[in-house]
Parts: structure tokens; C-alpha cells; sequence
């Protein structure tokens, strides 16, 4: 070999291990930082969601200021009929559907006056998701004759900036901004509470604070444990691609990630579980995890549900974390039926929830928007070409 061309090659080869050891230190620090601080997004798209709220679904807006200083930004809706239809992203075949049960009226915009009195759904979102990332749950309650309400979670959307609590902080705002939106009249009782995977913990650890408790909680994907999810973030995908997160992320290193979040925020995550709370909640509770999860450990959500007789756990077929916060489709009749059950149910008895099928999760669309987005082809490689896009409009 020609010595100029070893030397090259020689150089190119310790550039590149010295890249690899410098990111096996900033990989980790990444991670802990994106947990110290939920990413946010653009300005450009958050116009978009807005605006796809207030015209097309005609969701409403406001805020309510706390007293520790902090603003929370909810969305709201009374029930309402919708006008909905669902494709898959790439124009191969349609299918209208719709969430319109027998005998509801196409026209007037509002549901008869009734209807409200099946109560509030409260929808919590995931890590670093805003209150309109629910939309598709939202409409699933609402038109089926439920008050909806979305909430911004602190650093989260619109809501004021503040450190994440994974839980038991979110739950002192919440039991704060309940009474509040009572008095707004957003909410009438009964009143169950919904979240997905960090809203999942906030609703389980909220259940057990509010002055009056939730008739229901549903958990989509809550963390058992917070120390556990994060240390199980590399295989999850999640932050860091896969291939990157295998090549340079050991499991001492997310230790040490976990440190220094507890460090910074706190908090002891090694022990704070849900558990505790979900011992003293007087709500049914239902817990569902995707078969497919590798953020959350089914063994720990076992434990965590074990002994509990209100509670039950549901494990959902092909989804994983990404996938069931979507899986409306699959589920948006069958949570409300759960829901409606439990209003029905004496006091001290819990419906038993059965799942049927599996379908595909979507994302909504507003109908004024055809053409796909790097979101809706992401989501689509994500789900193996399975991803069906709705588009949805306020009737009225």
C-alpha cells in the first residue's frame, strides 16, 4: 500500500474513533437534557395546529393562571357532531367513516342539550406533546356526547415554562385547574380523566388529589417507573436513532443520564411509581400497553397493577409507544363504552374492558391540507406503510 494512502486512511480511522468516544459522552448528556427540558415545537407548525383547531374542528382556547405563578393553556369543546373521513396517505384506496351513532342530527351544531350531562373528558398528552396532539381522542369523546378539555401540561405547548415533575407536581396544578374550569363551566360532572404515556402518570398521580375524584382514568403506556423508562429510552427509539443509540449508549451511561436528571430536577426516580396513588384513587382504572412497547416494561406495569381491583391492565397487539397514542380508530368506540360503563356500574365495581381488533393509528388532517408531510411519511415508515390520514371538519 502506498504510504501516503495509509497514512490517509490511518487518519480517517482514529478522526473517526475519536468522534465515536466524544459522542458516547454527549449522547447521554443529550438524552438528560431532553428530559430536563421537553422540546417544543416550531412557531410554524404551532400556527398550523392552532389554526386547524379554532377553523376546521373548532376547538376553543384559554388559560388559567395558578397560584405558583404558573399558566396553564387548555383547549375545550361541548359536544358536537363532525364531519370525518379517512384515507391512507398515499391515495391508494379511501373509505369514509364517522363517529355519528344512529339518530344523532347532521345539522345543528351543537348535540341536544342532554347530552352534556355524560360528563367531561380531560386529556392529558405525552412528553413533550402539546394539548392539540389529542385531537383525534377529543372528537372520539365529544361526538359521542362528552365535554372535552386538552391541557397544555407545564413546559409543554403554551402552558409557562417549569421543570417536568413527572407526576406528583403536575397533579398539585391539575387539582388546582379543575375547580377553576368547574367555575368556567368546561367541566361538568362526572368527570374521567385520559392520558397518554407522561399523561398517563400525571392522570394516574391526579386521580388520587382531586378534592372530587374522577368517576375513570384510561392510561395509555404510563411509566411505571421513571428511572426504568429512561434507562429503556436507547431501545425505544426514542431521542436517538436505534442504530446510533446501540453503537454508543451503554447502560451505565443512562445511569448516569438518570443521576443527573435527579440532580437537576430533584427528584428521586428511582422510586416514584404511581402506585402508591392508584392505592388511594377511588376511580376504575384502565391501563393499556402496546405489545410492541420498548419504552415501558410490561413486567413493571404488572407489578404496579397487581392487588389493585379497580384496576385493570390491557396489553394491545402490534402497537408500540409511538403507535397507540394514535390508535383512535381501534379503540375510540371501545374507550367510550368503557367510559359509559363506568357511570353505569355501582359504586364499588369496575366494567371489565374487552378489546376486539387492531387497526391501523392515524393522524388528523384538516381537510384544507392534501398533500403529505415529513410527519405523516415519518409515522408511515414508523408503522410499515400502515398509516391512515383523516381529515376532519366542524359541522356547522
Amino acid at each position: 500500500m502506498h504510504p501516503l494512502r495509509f497514512i490517509l486512511r490511518t487518519s480517517v480511522l482514529l478522526v473517526a474513533l475519536l468522534l465515536l468516544a466524544g459522542c458516547a459522552e454527549i449522547v447521554p448528556r443529550y438524552v438528560a437534557q431532553q428530559i430536563e427540558h421537553p422540546a417544543r415545537p416550531g412557531h410554524t407548525v404551532v400556527h398550523f395546529e392552532h389554526e386547524m383547531a379554532r377553523h376546521a374542528i373548532g376547538f376553543r382556547r384559554a388559560q388559567v393562571h395558578l397560584a405558583n405563578g404558573l399558566t396553564l393553556v387548555y383547549w375545550y369543546s361541548a359536544p358536537r357532531a363532525f364531519d370525518i373521513h379517512q384515507h391512507d396517505q398515499h391515495g391508494l384506496h379511501s373509505r369514509g367513516w364517522s363517529f355519528k351513532a344512529p339518530g344523532m342530527p347532521l345539522a345543528p351544531y351543537l348535540l341536544p342539550a342532554r347530552l352534556p350531562g355524560k360528563g367531561t373528558v380531560l386529556l392529558l398528552p405525552g412528553w413533550s406533546m402539546n394539548a392539540l396532539l389529542m385531537s383525534s381522542w377529543a372528537i372520539t369523546f365529544a361526538q359521542s356526547g362528552y365535554r372535552v378539555v386538552m391541557v397544555d401540561l407545564p413546559d409543554q405547548g403554551g402552558s409557562s415554562q417549569a421543570p417536568p415533575g413527572f407526576g406528583p407536581a403536575e397533579a398539585m396544578d391539575l387539582s388546582e385547574l379543575v375547580p377553576q374550569l368547574e367555575l368556567a363551566g368546561a367541566i361538568h360532572y362526572p368527570l374521567y380523566l385520559f392520558g397518554v404515556s407522561y399523561g398517563a402518570d400525571v392522570a394516574l398521580f391526579t386521580a388520587a388529589r382531586l378534592a372530587q375524584p374522577p368517576s375513570g382514568v384510561i392510561a395509555l403506556e404510563p411509566f411505571a417507573n421513571a428511572a426504568s423508562a429512561i434507562r429503556r429510552t436507547p431501545d425505544s427509539g426514542l431521542f436517538i436513532p436505534l442504530w446510533l443509540a446501540h453503537l454508543l449508549v451503554t447502560r451505565d451511561e443512562m445511569d448516569a443520564a438518570v443521576d443527573r436528571v435527579d440532580r437537576a430536577l430533584g427528584l428521586d426516580l428511582y422510586t416514584l411509581s404511581p402506585r402508591p396513588a392508584m392505592t388511594h384513587a377511588s376511580a376504575c382504572v384502565l391501563i393499556v400497553r402496546g405489545s410492541r412497547d420498548r419504552l415501558i416494561s410490561s413486567h413493571r406495569l404488572a407489578r404496579m397493577a397487581q392487588g389493585l381491583p379497580r384496576v385493570q391492565l390491557v396489553t394491545a397487539r402490534t402497537y408500540n409507544h409511538l403507535s397507540l397514542p394514535f390508535a383512535v380508530q381501534g379503540f375510540g368506540a371501545e374507550f367510550v363504552h368503557w367510559v359509559g360503563s363506568v357511570a353505569q356500574q355501582p359504586a364499588r365495581r369496575c366494567p371489565v374492558f374487552r378489546h376486539h381488533r387492531d387497526y391501523a393509528p392515524f393522524l388528523l388532517r384538516a381537510n384544507t391540507t392534501t398533500r403529505t408531510t415529513w410527519l405523516t411519511r415519518y409515522f408511515d415508515w414508523q408503522f410499515s406503510g400502515a398509516l391512515a390520514v383523516t381529515q376532519v371538519k366542524a359541522k356547522g
